[in-house]
């Protein structure tokens, strides 16, 4: 053993474990390899997709734990838990939206929405908050925040003046009538995102991640049509030259849009790994000669587009600490290997992915073997 001290701070693995949970099994792993002997220091962490908010309430454990009635992607009502102070309120889309849930699942892709997200929102601005924080990542739908605009009381028109209301006619948008009512938002929207990905492309919400969520090639086709009309229409509104929009839009199915849209001088688009890079205190605990332990559900390609693991791997870069990656799978090794990562171990060698009854244990042992070699 050469470490005086390992930090553990993984993402959650999606579908078996919170990031708490695999922070204390890497731990139970860092024990049985090497006793008592080293100092560990757990900081389970989030991107700003599924696991934010349990994360940041990990994190802030004075904020007060709410709940609200609002609509899922496929408009049934949910009960939703978000965090809130006096003046800020904290949302995770995931948390609402995500394609996780069956209903959302279950309907098709051109017929889910945003407008949830919307309704809360507005629900805050009701109650005077000052600082909204949105966590975009994880969600089932690809309306470039249309449900949002619908919510807010704006109007899409098409070529003859009829409301356009769906994303199955949203590429015949050529107006956007904001309501009588709208003047603007007067509190902070502080967004966060799990990718860079651009709104639009062959990177970009629908192309990439539409399929992921079920669209068909031809959904794919009709929804880079009109997420594109949808991005002009905003540039317009908030008096934009270009489309312009910030590293990110993309993320969450372009529900970021409306908000840049509607209130550009106080809204902002951030990395959610980075948020919680500087929430956690990473960045200022970490020192050179440190090994830092960090995982995810799956390590791929897809990793190095702004996910978590990605940022802890380049804060140790920058600071001269070793980087170890253990996540349940691992595949694009090629790309990986391109990005100079470093060692990256799976926990499950044939890619099934531990059933959660199992996966402490597995994650646990599989970081004991890792370390025996090092």
């Amino acid at each position: 053993m050469r470490y005086d001290r390992i930090l553990i701070a993984p993402d959650k693995f999606k579908g078996t474990l919170s990031a708490t949970r695999a922070a204390s099994a890497m731990c139970s792993g860092v024990r049985s390899a090497w006793g008592e002997a080293v100092q560990v220091l757990e900081l389970p962490l989030a991107d700003g997709g599924e696991g934010s908010l349990a994360t940041l309430h990990s994190l802030r454990p004075k904020l007060n734990l709410r709940a609200d009635i609002l609509p899922n992607a496929s408009g049934l009502k949910r009960s939703v838990c978000y965090l809130a102070s006096e003046t800020d309120a904290y949302f995770e889309s995931a948390r609402l939206l995500s394609l996780n849930f069956r209903g959302n699942r279950r309907l098709p892709l051109l017929d889910r929405t945003s407008s949830g997200l919307g309704r809360w929102v507005l629900h805050m601005l009701a109650q005077q908050k000052k600082n909204l924080f949105l966590y975009l990542g994880g969600t089932a739908v690809c309306d470039g925040g249309l449900g949002i605009l619908l919510e807010f009381g704006f109007q899409l028109l098409d070529p003859k003046g009829n409301l356009v209301h769906s994303l199955r006619n949203l590429p015949n948008a050529r107006r956007l009538i904001p309501p009588a009512s709208f003047t603007s938002i007067e509190a902070n929207i502080k967004m966060f995102t799990d990718v860079t990905n651009p709104l639009l492309g062959p990177t970009g919400a629908a192309k990439l991640f539409g399929p992921q969520k079920g669209a068909t090639p031809n959904d794919v086709t009709l929804l880079e049509d009109g997420l594109g009309q949808l991005s002009c229409l905003w540039a317009e509104f908030s008096k934009q030259s270009e489309t312009d929009w910030p590293n990110g839009v993309g993320a969450g199915g372009g529900i970021a849009l409306p908000f840049l849209g509607m209130a550009r001088n106080r809204v902002t688009l951030s990395s959610g790994s980075l948020f919680f890079l500087e929430e956690s205190g990473l960045a200022n605990t970490i020192r050179p000669g440190d090994l830092v332990l960090t995982g995810e559900g799956k390590t791929d390609a897809g990793t190095l587009t702004g996910k978590l693991v990605d940022a802890v791997v380049h804060l140790c870069r920058q600071v001269g600490a070793d980087c170890l990656v253990v996540s349940g799978t691992v595949v694009d090794h090629d790309k990986l290997e391109a990005a100079n990562y470093p060692k990256t171990i799976a926990v499950s060698t044939n890619g099934i992915v531990p059933s959660r009854k199992v996966a402490t244990d597995e994650l646990s042992r599989a970081v004991t073997r890792a370390l025996a070699v090092v």
